[in-house]
């Protein structure tokens, strides 16, 4: 109660704090501009009239039906189309928009609340931006017209408006593997003119006379690259003064979701408390400032917990060094059981694939380069129980990545227990916040609590510890899935699925363990995927001729290749699985021909497996509808 009554206090202080301008610091403000340049006294007049609320000259004797329109993004959701000049979009129109519940307005509630906030302050520092850069905007692109709204619009502005008139853009190719601190300085140097709007802007009242973020940022060679302009710069500014005129909204958002962790059990009293007294002027609280203060996440230094360790792949993979894979493994299973819960990893290793034939791996010998690559894997014994980890390695990214540490929630799953590890990485709100330091956070969360932490007012991304966090789309799990462990195979029931395959030798791995292990780590939803794992397994077209080739070659894997199996034609409308398994009984062979139920693995293909119809019967037992036809598999 205490703490409510301090939030009614805040937000009752900022909204007070966040009143919308008074009319003399708009015409100071428009005055300062023209002092700037940057408006005419016909420009400055405008500006004050929009803020006050009264009629433009801009359309005096111009009829507004017939007037071109410009379109303006709202809320995040979508474009409106309006006339130029009237870049205010009231709160009639805010809540038509948010009472609309498809796409693309569906799904934007929190962009709502804050328009509407920003609309309670009218006119704010955002509103005179906005005017200005859509003005602006709209008559350079109708720089040659000679329309009398083109006319008028190009009349409001001074010279100093000439570089966005005139503006194209400059492209730095920057390669961060070659990148030097020469090359760093000469982007900073060439990108000084752009920041000429920040200082305007800033003299004229748009931002706090001591804020130099924008300057600070652009002044650090290693955040110039790629395309820049003036349109960016000014887009980049406008959004930047936005979050100002928001901030205790925003921050009010933050209080209300830290009093809510507080009752979930994140954090205590004087933990929130330890948390709040970390704001600093017109910041927002980082990773750092609230999962700090919490006993369930397990700090992971960049300069000593993964940089010394890390390898970006560029080109190749597999070649992150033995010892670092083990090194990283141990030093985040030592700090979990300093942290949080006892936990002990031993006999950690590591194992690279072996190439295919031809001597490539399948990421070179497609056409174009892949982007990803899982050659190396490894093994680890985590309080007795054995896990596999694949290791996915992404171009241009670090391998220490959450799909990496899949072995941890794997455990918590046969511990029983109900919460799960999510890597969260440094956050911010601008792109002009120090990330200092730099540190990820191992938190175990609950449902409730991970639900509560991925929000736009705290994270807008938090990757729970699975296969497929993030864009990784082979056997992924999805964020809706990582307390549902009902959509997948469990441990107990991949294990005794195992002993039933080994029973019928489907499997010829020697170690019971590592299979169980492997086939865990792909998350599999029915059992026909942890059939993938026997040699007697394959997918295929459904035409006589691939279906042919793909038997020829599973018989060879089982050692059953005395019979030369091809198809010299395929007559129209034949049953292939049909003619392939009388095939197979005419040579004598003991294997029949399976298509398996569920989803192939692609669009064409299907999943098939050579059975004797005996294994085949204890797998219906086992399963009734692992085949094709006989239900979910399941």
């Amino acid at each position: 109660m205490k703490y409510l009554l301090f939030v009614l206090l805040f937000v009752s202080h900022i909204t007070a704090n966040a009143q919308q301008l008074p009319l003399s610091t708009v015409t100071s403000m428009a005055r300062k501009l023209g002092q700037l340049q940057l408006l005419t006294p016909a420009g400055q007049e405008e500006l004050i009239r929009f803020a006050g609320g009264q009629p433009l000259q801009l359309y005096q004797g111009l009829d507004k039906t017939h007037l071109p329109t410009q379109a303006i993004f709202v809320a995040e959701a979508d474009f409106l189309d309006i006339i130029p000049g009237q870049t205010r979009i009231t709160m009639t129109t805010l809540d038509s928009l948010a009472a609309i519940r498809k796409y693309p307005w569906s799904g934007h509630d929190n962009q709502f609340a804050e328009a509407r906030f920003l609309d309670g302050q009218f006119p704010t520092r955002h509103d005179l931006f906005d005017f200005l850069h859509h003005s602006a905007d709209y008559c350079r692109f109708n720089y040659d017209s000679n329309d009398s709204l083109s006319i008028r619009i190009h009349s409001w502005f001074g010279p100093a408006i000439a570089p966005f008139f005139a503006d194209s853009t400059l492209e730095f190719a920057v390669n961060d593997q070659t990148d030097t601190p020469a090359a760093q300085q000469e982007r900073v140097t060439t990108y000084a003119p752009y920041l000429c709007w920040v200082n305007l802007f800033r003299q004229a009242g748009f931002l706090p006379e001591t804020d130099s973020v924008i300057n600070a940022y652009y002044h650090n060679g290693k955040n110039i690259y790629g395309s820049v302009s003036h349109t960016n710069a000014l887009q980049e500014l406008g959004k930047y003064i936005t979050y100002l005129d928001k901030y205790p909204y925003l921050k009010q958002q933050q209080l209300l979701r830290l009093d809510s962790l507080q009752q979930t059990g994140l954090t205590d009293e004087a933990g929130k408390q330890q948390i709040i007294a970390r704001y600093r002027p017109y910041t927002l609280l980082s990773s750092d400032d609230i999962l700090s203060a919490c006993k369930s996440a397990v700090p992971l230094y960049t300069a000593t917990d993964i940089h010394p360790y890390d390898l970006v792949p560029v080109n190749n993979y597999g070649e992150i060094p033995v010892a670092s894979i083990k090194a990283v493994y141990q030093r985040v299973t030592d700090k979990i059981s300093q942290r949080i819960f006892p936990l002990t990893a031993t006999d950690i290793r590591v194992q690279k694939a072996a190439p295919n034939a031809d001597g490539l791996y399948p990421y070179q010998e497609q056409l174009a380069l892949s982007r990803s690559a899982k050659i190396l894997s490894a093994t680890l014994q985590l309080n007795g129980q054995l896990y596999k980890e694949t290791i996915d390695e992404k171009e241009f990214e670090s391998w220490v990545r959450p799909e990496n540490l899949q072995f941890l929630n794997h455990y918590l799953e046969d511990q029983h227990d109900q919460r799960r590890f999510y890597f969260i990485q440094p956050n911010r709100f601008t792109r002009y916040e120090p990330l200092q330091p730099d540190t990820v956070f191992l938190t175990l969360l609950t449902e409730a609590q991970a639900e509560l932490l991925q929000s736009p007012y705290l994270f807008d991304r938090i990757e729970g510890c699975y296969n497929g966090s993030p864009g990784d789309y082979d056997y992924a799990v999805y964020p809706y899935q990582y307390f549902d462990t009902g959509t997948r195979l469990n441990k107990q029931q991949i294990d005794s699925f195992v002993t039933l395959g080994r029973k019928q030798l489907l499997f010829p791995q020697q170690d019971t363990a590592l299979l169980q292990a492997a086939i865990r780590e792909q998350n599999p939803t029915g059992y026909q995927d942890a059939l993938s794992f026997s040699p007697a397994c394959f997918s295929s077209a459904a035409d006589l001729q691939s279906l042919a080739s793909h038997t020829q070659e599973a018989l060879q894997r089982l050692h059953a290749h005395r019979f030369l199996f091809s198809a010299t034609r395929q007559p129209e409308n034949v049953d292939a699985l049909k003619v392939i398994n009388d095939a197979l009984g005419k040579q004598g062979l003991p294997f029949r021909l399976y298509l398996l139920g569920g989803d192939g693995e692609s669009y064409t293909d299907q999943r098939y497996i050579l059975l004797k119809p005996a294994a085949a019967a204890a797998l219906k037992t086992f399963s009734p509808g692992i085949f094709a036809g006989a239900g979910s598999g399941r």
